[in-house]
């Protein structure tokens, strides 16, 4: 019986141990898992390892000829493990104050007592990450790694070199907003447009966690090695680069504008060679390159949208470049709205044939020319429009590109009945910049349209991987015939009686181009005395190189014409461009030695022709009877053909000397102006037009 009580009271005992012992377990636990949670999450921290993404190198951006438009340049981080296994501690006291001095001397941020005093404190607390130095270059790495303890092995030192790669752009302003931002939030430019060629392939490395959580490398090695990213080569000139910057900056800082751009494109190619936008920042109150208008503003144009309404005309055959319109005295109201021209408080220019509209950038003349063509066939006009490309996005590679505004359909948007008049001269329309130079350049390549391209290949370590080559975008935007007219009418502007003509006056090349000057639109409505100044073009015009678009947005500095304004920085551009490619400048004097051979010949009176030829040796072909002929220049020879005078008919003195035309114009009873020297290049009333006894007629010669 006592046994029984006995193994009871065991039993007992026993239950209320391990119920006890459980209990305080439980206790245990919620201690540690309440109370105690931050302690032991910090102690497994200290001993947690993993695999951890390591970022490859990123790939560098260089201008064509290799110099570096934005690297990645190293910055190290010196870090201290005191508890290094390897670490002699009486060696490592014995040199600390030569350490610690070093690192004064290099570092210049703290004196030689307080580096050693952060050793000493990194000691008491055990630390294994302690910070020594953040932002090191390499030189002062290279010159860290000399001083005592810092040159032994990292076990023996307990020294952790860790490196950070950080983005710079070597040339700062050029090119900025281009080249681009690599960051997470927003990034532009080719840095984000070809981040995945830029960006390489991450590696992965297996890591400890040390408190703080903070990651050391367990060892050098990778489980997984980071590629690094291609190097991207941009069609870019840096010297072409720098002059469009300074030159552009320049002139907004001198015209106190909101926003300028210019863009450089290589004819043939379309490649890129200069991109320059500055913009006044009111936070920063300062010029720089904040923002990309060239492609990412679209703008109403004005009067360079010109040469697309002329085109659509012309390619639809409705229109020739002799015919006329009236402008009248520069002032002239359609369907209730009033268009002005440019002189029109000079009282206007009259009779324009399209050619001289053209070159004078007549808003009447342009307005009266598609009201006329197209006023009952308003969708052929957009058709036409649309047919030269110039309605629809490039697709250029680098992100951020705007699409154009135009319309496509008649009485889509806010179309009215008077839209084609002001589309026609570059309003209730908006284009980029870049977008605009396209045509341009197009013009300039025989019709045949280019995509802008900004990167022109892909290499690794100096050794070229792939070749971005031209796109075409379209092999012809209109017909040879339309191409060489616009031509002509652009070469126009830019010689005497042009609105670009005193700009070029004296340039050794010959320039084609357009000026814009375009109001500023506000809340539906136009801003009175503000202005878009621009200016677009090629150069060499005989046999182009380079087109060019230059856009100052709202000059508040005195003048706001495109011709004073945007042109010279076309101008500077193109006069560096011939002084330092020779090869121009060669195939300018090879073109004009093969000109010389057979000389430029005037029309004119029939035996005074003859006469002048047979005395110069030059042959000639011959098969007029006529009193009065025209004559044209072969490749061997001068052809003369009949030139058909009938009376009381204005006759064709194009091409004529001064004396022969005052002597045929004033036969037909006109008084006779004259303008400039040479030859006559334009008569202000068309060939064949009735001829009104003492009426004036104003002939430019060239």
């Amino acid at each position: 019986m006592k046994n029984k009580e006995d193994i009871a009271v065991k039993s007992w005992l026993l239950f209320l141990a391990v119920a006890f012992l459980g209990v305080a377990i439980l206790v245990k636990v919620f201690v540690i898992q309440i109370g105690q949670a931050d302690q032991w999450q910090s102690k497994r921290e200290t001993f947690e390892q993993q695999e951890r993404v390591i970022a490859a190198v990123r790939g560098q951006i260089l201008a064509s000829d290799g110099s570096l438009l934005a690297t990645s340049v190293p910055e190290y981080e010196i870090r201290w493990d005191s508890k290094s296994d390897g670490i002699d501690k009486a060696h490592f006291d014995e040199k600390l104050d030569s350490l610690a001095t070093g690192l004064s001397k290099i570092f210049k941020n703290h004196t030689a007592a307080e580096y050693a005093a952060i050793f000493q404190d990194a000691r008491r607390s055990g630390s294994r990450y302690a910070l020594i130095k953040r932002h090191v270059s390499y030189p002062e790495l290279k010159a860290f790694q000399e001083l005592p303890i810092a040159r032994l092995h990292k076990y023996k030192s307990g020294f952790t070199i860790e490196r950070q790669d950080v983005r710079k752009q070597p040339f700062g302003l050029l090119a900025a907003r281009t080249i681009g931002l690599e960051r997470s939030a927003k990034p532009v430019g080719v840095e984000a447009s070809f981040d995945s060629i830029l960006g390489g392939q991450d590696g992965i490395q297996l890591q400890e966690r040390l408190a703080g959580n903070v990651w050391k490398p367990i060892s050098d090695d990778y489980i997984q090695e980071p590629v690094p990213g291609l190097d991207v080569v941009m069609a870019l000139d840096v010297h072409l680069q720098d002059i469009a910057e300074s030159t552009l900056m320049e002139q907004v800082t001198k015209h106190n504008a909101d926003w300028g751009c210019a863009v450089l494109m290589e004819v043939e190619t379309g490649f890129i060679k200069a991109i320059a936008n500055i913009s006044w920042s009111e936070k920063d109150q300062q010029y720089g390159e904040y923002f990309n208008h060239a492609f990412g503003t679209p703008i109403e144009p004005g009067s360079t949208f010109k040469l697309v309404s002329v085109m659509a005309a012309l390619e639809s055959g409705l229109v020739s470049l002799d015919e006329t319109f009236d402008t009248g005295k520069g002032i002239e109201k359609f369907y209730g709205s009033t268009i002005r021209d440019s002189d029109w408080d000079k009282g206007g220019s009259g009779v324009l044939s399209v050619e001289e509209i053209f070159e004078k950038s007549s808003n009447i003349g342009v307005a009266k020319i598609i009201d006329a063509k197209f006023k009952d066939k308003k969708q052929e006009y957009l058709d036409a429009i649309a047919a030269l490309g110039v309605s629809q996005k490039l697709g250029i590679r680098l992100l951020g590109e705007r699409p154009p505004k135009v319309y496509r359909k008649v009485g889509e948007g806010q179309w009215s009945g008077i839209s084609h008049i002001w589309m026609s001269i570059g309003y209730e329309v908006e284009q980029t910049p870049l977008q605009t130079l396209s045509l341009y350049n197009a013009v300039a390549n025989n019709g045949k349209m280019m995509l802008p391209t900004f990167v022109t290949g892909f290499q690794r370590n100096g050794r070229l991987l792939q070749e971005v080559k031209p796109t075409v975008l379209r092999e012809a935007v209109c017909s040879q015939s339309t191409v060489a007219k616009c031509r002509q009418m652009m070469e126009g502007v830019c010689e005497e009686g042009g609105t670009a003509d005193y700009i070029f006056k004296n340039s050794p090349y010959k320039v084609a181009g357009k000026t814009g000057t375009a109001w500023l639109s506000k809340d539906g409505g136009y801003v009175h005395g503000r202005y878009r100044a621009s200016f677009v073009g090629y150069f060499p015009a005989d046999n182009p190189k380079y087109s060019c678009i230059v856009v100052v947005n709202d000059p508040r500095g005195g003048s706001y014409y495109g011709s004073s304004v945007a042109a010279p920085v076309f101008k500077r551009l193109a006069d560096h461009i011939y002084a330092t490619q020779l090869e121009i400048q060669e195939e300018e004097m090879v073109d004009s030695l093969s000109k010389t051979l057979i000389p430029i010949s005037k029309g004119g009176y029939h035996p005074d022709i003859l006469t002048a030829f047979h005395h110069l040796n030059i042959p000639v072909q011959d098969n007029s009877q006529s009193d009065w002929v025209t004559t044209s220049t072969g490749s061997d020879n001068v052809a003369i053909k009949p030139l058909t005078v009938e009376i009381k008919k204005v006759p064709d003195v194009r091409g004529m000397g001064l004396k022969d035309a005052i002597y045929l114009l004033e036969n037909c009873g006109l008084k006779v102006l004259v303008e400039g020297h040479g030859m006559v290049k334009k008569q202000s009333i068309s060939p064949g037009t009735s001829a009104g006894y003492n009426q004036t007629i104003t002939i430019t010669l060239s």
